[in-house]
């Protein structure tokens, strides 16, 4: 089943961890005003599916992270505090 979802974060989402220790598996969330965002592999796939899957999006938000202090860094100084589109 394809979908497809825009998420527009800003210093008002929350980004949390659901951890159930040895429980259960964890799960991702990202809330903020009107949406909410979850984010896990299916408990019937491999074990070995959640780690790869855990390192990508770990990959993936570091690279992301390092894109936007670059981005920041780049800016005049006088635009620290100004949306930028």
């Amino acid at each position: 089943m394809p979908a497809s979802m825009t998420f527009h974060g800003d210093a008002s989402s929350r980004v949390r961890l659901h951890d159930y220790g040895t429980e259960r598996l964890p799960i991702l969330a990202l809330d903020g005003d009107g949406y909410s965002l979850s984010i896990s592999v299916f408990d019937s796939r491999p074990i070995v599916d959640h780690q790869a899957f855990a390192e990508k999006l770990a990959k993936a938000a570091a690279d992301y992270l390092a894109a936007v202090q670059r981005y920041a860094a780049a800016l005049p100084t006088d635009t620290e505090t100004r949306q930028v589109r």
